[in-house]
């Protein structure tokens, strides 16, 4: 185990795998859920769109593209 601080909120958590504390983990899960039901329901939604419509910030966007 490894004592180390969150990627995302800075919060300090003792981990083997995980670079996020649990809420900042959560919240990821949460957004990309919000974004992926977002593009399912609209195919053709830009990435403009999506930020206005789902209030994800356009780096958590990017990052789900690109994942």
């Amino acid at each position: 185990m490894t004592l180390c601080n969150c990627d995302k909120c800075g919060r300090v958590l003792l981990t083997k795998y995980e670079e996020r504390c649990t809420s900042c983990a959560q919240l990821a899960l949460t957004e990309s859920h919000l974004v992926k039901a977002y593009v399912r329901a609209n195919p053709g939604a830009t990435v403009m769109e999506v930020y206005h419509q789902t209030g994800v910030s356009l780096q958590t966007i990017k990052d789900l593209m690109q994942a």
